[in-house]
């Protein structure tokens, strides 16, 4: 008996030491997140005292709005050299998300490199998303012309209402209005018609990053579809009910997805220089569609504390229905910054025009929510204030302008959004 006890004390010993070692070398998890509240004001022409909303009902100016996300990212390194480890993003407030990032997480990924490059695998901003360079890059407050004043906004009609390419901005379609569909293809929430709903965040994708070398980088990512994401279609068609959905033929959305760019940062003495182009090609599922093709190349200087910044983007005739003749979709924008301190604030500007193309379809198809034929064009300028009242707390305060236009319609729209609020990061 004392032999078998001092055996297995022994063999409990030595399994704790490699238990431990083992331990010792497993990746690290570090949790964080952030949690943010708004309070917005709007007032434009489409709701007014005297006037109606499109969506049938008064509304009234003011809305609170929170967003809240706790963020666990792990990291690791092997004997070897390889990095490696992963990010999942848990969604954390007391409603569904609006933007469509998931129902349960925003992002869910995967990734290892070394001097070789990285590799990331599954669900995170696509390489053309992260060398992007445009006015919205250097924003501060919410982000300015691609900041939260669209949580709050009106709008009647289909715009490109953000400087970001058709995958980056989300779903256009019948009711999408400045880019913001439920998972039904219903109208927007009772917030506002919404910007893009960043669904290119969420859907599976597989991504290479090269390592920076004399301050170039270029990235590439491959999608096989608009609709693929997580563990699958909630619906998808039979035979395969419970994966992915691999049906073909959906209209207007893209298969076979490359994106990608190339991203370029120095620095000249007190000088910092970065310039970007970045891309999205897919192939239409429905021959009766057009391809996915757009491109976007964009700068920003950097000088004591100054920042300048812009880009033109075009997406042509991306996803359009081809009897609809629509092409020629395109934005330009530009923007300054000034950081001093704790203290920051920027001033950034887009000006847009989303083609309707000679003909609409009865369903509105491709070209969204286009009320008839022609060009519609938009306009933004976004004033932003944040600053560092102690560590990881930044109140911040944004007014954005903006202008609507579609003609041979009567829903033009113009107005303003007020935006005052403070964001934790942890």
């Amino acid at each position: 008996m004392k032999k078998l006890l001092l055996g297995t004390t022994t063999l409990i010993g030595a399994a704790s030491l490699l238990a431990g070692a083992a331990f010792a070398d497993s990746p690290k998890v570090t949790v964080g997140g952030y949690a943010n509240f708004e309070a917005g004001y709007t007032n434009d022409n489409l709701d007014t005292h005297t006037t109606v909303h499109p969506d049938g009902a008064n509304q009234r100016p003011q809305a609170f709005r929170n967003d809240t996300q706790i963020n666990f990212k792990i990291d690791g390194k092997s004997d070897s050299g390889l990095g490696y480890g992963g990010e999942v993003d848990l969604l954390a407030d007391t409603s569904t998300d609006v933007q469509r990032r998931g129902f349960n997480a925003s992002k869910t990924f995967i990734y290892t490199d070394g001097d070789w490059g990285r590799f990331e695998l599954g669900t995170n901003v696509g390489a053309d998303s992260a060398l992007a360079v445009n006015a919205g890059t250097i924003a501060r407050a919410t982000g300015g012309i691609n900041g939260d004043w669209s949580y709050f906004a009106n709008a009647a009609n289909q715009y490109l209402a953000a400087a970001e390419l058709p995958l980056q901005y989300g779903v256009t379609g019948v009711n999408s209005h400045v880019g913001y569909v439920t998972a039904g293809g219903a109208a927007a929430s009772s917030e506002g018609n919404q910007l893009g709903d960043h669904q290119e965040e969420n859907l599976s994708k597989v991504t290479y990053y090269t390592p920076r070398f004399a301050g170039f980088q270029l990235g590439v990512s491959y999608l096989p579809d608009q609709t693929n994401t997580g563990q699958g279609s909630a619906t998808p068609a039979v035979p395969n009910p419970f994966g992915p959905n691999r049906t073909t033929g959906n209209d207007g959305l893209s298969a076979n997805i490359f994106t990608g760019g190339v991203n370029y940062d120095n620095k000249f003495g007190d000088v910092g220089t970065t310039l970007a182009v970045t891309g999205e090609w897919g192939h239409a599922q429905d021959s009766t569609y057009e391809n996915l093709a757009a491109w976007e190349a964009g700068g920003k200087l950097a000088y004591m504390g100054f920042s300048l910044a812009g880009s033109y983007g075009s997406w042509g005739s991306s996803n359009q229905l081809k009897a609809d003749h629509a092409n020629n979709s395109h934005y330009w924008d530009v923007g300054g910054a000034y950081e001093y301190g704790p203290f920051a604030t920027s001033l950034t500007y887009l000006n847009s025009q989303f083609s309707c193309g000679t003909a609409i379809d009865a369903a509105g198809g491709a070209n969204g929510d286009c009320a008839a034929a022609g060009t519609n064009k938009f306009q933004n300028t976004s004033l932003g204030v944040d600053y560092k009242l102690a560590p990881g707390l930044t109140p911040y305060a944004e007014v954005s302008y903006y202008n609507e236009n579609a003609p041979g319609t009567a829903t033009d729209n113009k107005g303003y959004v007020g935006i005052v609020g403070t964001q934790l990061n942890f």
